[in-house]
């Protein structure tokens, strides 16, 4: 039977009463305790990899990014996590790392897309160098919604 986790506990709560921080091989332990699977603290030649492997990611990563990702698993009656390995965890937090650069380099290119266009329309209207009198090309005849209903004043340019 293996033994670690409550081995793991009892460290957890002496550092806790202590005010010492977790090392990564008992922040393991915590998401083990806590219903994480696939985590073995047991170290035999045949595990030393796997758990070497998981000390470098939670050191990487961070504890709490990967709890983050967590949530979703957390039961608030058991207080345990249900249906989630620790792959499964760092795999959705590069998951959702991949997805927010893919989002970022898009919205990048939209944004040049736009200043793109932009700059041609009113180099077609106003020459060159038109977009460089803001004067030639912002909304003076109106009111604009920017400057809270009033006209543009042509001293504010």
């Amino acid at each position: 039977m293996d033994t670690s986790y409550r081995e793991g506990f009892f460290i957890l709560k002496f550092m806790k009463e202590h005010s010492i921080p977790l090392r990564y091989i008992d922040q393991l332990a915590l998401f083990k305790m806590r219903g994480i699977n696939g985590i073995s603290l047991s170290v035999h030649k045949t595990n030393t990899y796997r758990l070497n492997k998981q000390l470098k990611t939670i050191s990487t990563i961070g504890y709490y990014n990967l709890k983050n990702y967590a949530n979703p698993y957390y039961d608030k009656s058991s207080n345990r996590y249900n249906h989630i390995s620790f792959d499964r965890l760092v795999a959705r937090y590069y998951r959702d790392k991949h997805l927010k650069q893919a989002v970022l380099h898009t919205i990048e290119d939209i944004e040049t897309t736009l200043n793109t266009k932009i700059a041609s329309v009113l180099g077609k209207k106003y020459g060159a160098h038109g977009y460089l009198d803001f004067r030639l090309w912002c909304q003076r005849d109106s009111k604009n919604k920017f400057l809270h209903g009033q006209y543009m004043d042509k001293f504010a340019i």
